[in-house]
């Protein structure tokens, strides 16, 4: 069974991957270029969830 910390750990990452995406979607749109279509399905994936309205203004900017 995997620990406190270890569950943390894991959801932390998840949460900066999806982190990671956001910012390279932000940064091909603001360079005028097309975006990576995994970053996209990425993108439409978390949106069909209802996750994507959620307030990540807690989570750490690190990636």
């Amino acid at each position: 069974m995997a620990t406190w910390e270890e569950i943390q750990e894991a959801r932390l990452s998840e949460v900066l991957q999806l982190q990671a995406v956001h910012h390279r979607l932000l940064a091909a749109k603001a360079q005028g270029i097309e975006a990576d279509p995994a970053d996209i399905e990425v993108a439409r994936s978390v949106k069909a969830t209802g996750l994507g309205g959620i307030d990540r203004v807690n989570a750490r900017d690190d990636y």
